[in-house]
């Protein structure tokens, strides 16, 4: 099983910063003996899009404090194995999910609502 729990808001921040930003929670539970991989993939290929305007801020991501390799080609990236975190049975682990905006990708933007979505995969090895 997998669950994401996105956060409510994510604000970018021209002169805050955006470092390491809550993003949310992935709940994992696996009853594999053997493993299981968590793989993830943005629909918007690892940017957050503007809802009104033809702009978009790219992001990193990290499950857990490890980052999740390039997801600007919209496929399945790992973002966690068994051999890097042990998620017991059959209570499973809750992880946060944090996302890194970079202050000069987000100069000259409109403001107003950006968005992406995350899908989540757990499958057992």
């Amino acid at each position: 099983m997998v669950a994401y729990t996105p956060s409510t808001t994510f604000i970018l921040n021209l002169s805050a910063g955006n470092l390491n930003q809550d993003f949310g929670t992935v709940h994992i539970q696996s009853d594999s003996a053997t493993g299981w991989v968590l793989l993830v993939r943005s629909t918007q290929g690892g940017a957050l899009y503007h809802g009104t305007q033809p702009v978009s801020v790219p992001y990193t991501l990290t499950v857990d404090g490890l980052q999740v390799g390039s997801l600007a080609g919209g496929d399945d990236v790992t973002a966690l194995t068994a051999s890097t975190l042990t998620c017991p049975p059959p209570a499973g682990c809750t992880l946060p999910v944090r996302a890194t905006a970079l202050i000069h990708d987000l100069a000259g933007k409109p403001a107003g609502s950006y968005s992406d979505t995350l899908v989540f995969t757990l499958i057992n090895q």
